[in-house]
Parts: structure tokens; sequence; C-alpha cells
């Protein structure tokens, strides 16, 4: 277990919330730079592929995805240093918008990967 967790520990109960946020905070940023690498790279396959439509649903959803991921992190890293209540509130509400655009991207991305499947085989059954 972690050592932060240990009953002699020094730090309050805030502090150990206080780091648990902020490495919640940086998990965030890191899984949004994968995802735009991600949308990059997928970008630039289909690209040279010369994608079907299918593939282009499925890098579309990759980006909104993306954007939504983006959204998050910048939003709970400021909200992790405001203490405006009201201004809490707000990027509570954004944070979970951006989930909703997450969940969107995701919806694409099926969609498109459903497409892309009948576009190589008849026989694909969803």
């Amino acid at each position: 277990m972690d050592s932060n967790f240990k009953k002699g520990d020094s730090l309050s109960k805030e502090e150990k919330i206080a780091q648990i946020e902020k490495q919640i905070s940086v998990s965030l940023f890191i899984q949004a730079a994968a995802q735009i690498t991600e949308a990059i790279l997928l970008s630039r396959l289909y690209a040279l592929r010369d994608g079907t439509e299918g593939e282009s649903e499925i890098v579309a959803g990759v980006w909104v995805q993306s954007i939504g991921q983006t959204i998050e992190a910048l939003a709970v890293s400021k909200e992790l240093s405001t203490f405006n209540p009201e201004e809490v509130r707000e990027l509570q509400k954004i944070i979970v918008s951006s989930d909703f655009i997450q969940s969107i991207g995701a919806a694409i991305e099926g969609a498109g990967g459903i497409k892309a499947l009948k576009e190589t085989t008849e026989s694909f059954i969803p």
C-alpha cells in the first residue's frame, strides 16, 4: 500500500485528499495527451490509406473524445485551484459535460467501426 496511507503518517486527511486530487489532475492530462496522440496518428494513418467512410467516422469520434478529455483535464485542474463555491459548481458542470462529449465521441467511433466492418465484409451483424 502507498506509504501516504500508513497509520502513523504525519499528513492530515485534508492533505492526503489534496495530494490525491493533484494526482488525478495529472493523470487526466496524461490521458488527454495520449488521446490527442491517438487522434493525430489515426488521422495520419487514414490519410495515407485513403480511408473509408467508416474509418473517417472512427477518426472523427476519436477527435471528439480528445476534445472532451482535454476540456475535462483543464476544468479539473482549474477546480482544484479555485476556492469560490460558485466557480467550483460551474467547473463541475463543465466536467460532467465533458464526460458526455467523450461519450458522444465513443458512440461516433463505435458507429464508424461498425460501418468500417460492413464496408469490408457484409457478413457482420452488430
